[in-house]
């Protein structure tokens, strides 16, 4: 689980690098704006901002779970394989 550790971690470790930098930087960024809004006691604010942060921590985990059980998966169809066939009855 090392999304747990490392924001975007998840997404590093299956070579989504971008998605892990913009995971990353969006928990990153909410945890900042939870912290700061906690400072100055705004509350309501500060909810939505770890709201915000669950929600994107959810999809961090989401994501890097299923992103883990399809790395190394071939997903490209193999076109010399396939074949349609047909019959005509008369």
């Amino acid at each position: 689980m090392l999304l747990c550790v490392f924001p975007g971690g998840g997404q590093f470790y299956t070579g989504h690098y971008v998605q892990g930098v913009i995971i990353g930087a969006a928990e990153i960024t909410l945890g900042y704006y939870a912290y700061t809004y906690h400072v100055d006691d705004e509350r309501t604010k500060r909810n939505s901002m770890l709201w915000w942060g669950l929600f994107v921590f959810g999809y961090s985990l989401a994501d890097a779970y299923v992103g883990a059980k399809m790395h190394g998966f071939d997903v490209e169809a193999d076109i010399d394989r396939v074949s349609i066939s047909y019959k005509i009855k008369l």
